[in-house]
């Protein structure tokens, strides 16, 4: 399951070092990324003697339940349609450029089964709000997908 996508500059995995845990989750890039790695024994003193970086990580941890919170409530409450096009919309760019993305990831960030989101964009396709062309999905109607009604 997908739970999460990251920007550039996020952090990822702080969740099991403070908790001093085994790494729980897996990490993919969609596009190319640098990585930088901080080991557990600096990510600790740092954390343990930098009142602000401290402050920063409850900060994200805080945010992190938040938006946990508000995709369980989208879960249970959204429509199909509306959680695929709120996936879509978290994959789009700024310029809009045409999205490479795996119906099986959409299907996961929007919490359904792959046959479901892919009846879902065709009929998206229909409507006039997206193009599917050699496999990348193009917005065409960005607002009318911001206004889906459940």
């Amino acid at each position: 399951m997908i739970v999460n996508l990251y920007q550039e500059g996020d952090f990822v995995g702080y969740v099991d070092l403070i908790q001093d845990s085994n790494f729980t989750e897996t990490i993919e890039t969609i596009e190319d990324a640098e990585i930088c790695l901080i080991p557990k024994k600096d990510f600790n003193t740092l954390l343990h003697q930098n009142p602000q970086v401290a402050q920063k990580f409850i900060q994200l941890l805080s945010k992190n339940i938040k938006e946990n919170e508000s995709n369980l409530l989208k879960l249970a409450y959204n429509s199909v349609r509306k959680r695929v096009s709120e996936a879509l919309l978290r994959f789009t760019q700024d310029n809009q450029a045409p999205m490479k993305i795996s119906r099986e990831d959409l299907a996961s960030i929007a919490g359904t089964s792959l046959e479901t989101a892919i009846r879902t964009l065709s009929d998206f396709k229909d409507e006039k709000l997206i193009d599917i062309e050699s496999g990348k999905i193009s917005i065409i109607n960005i607002d009318k997908l911001k206004r889906l009604r459940n």
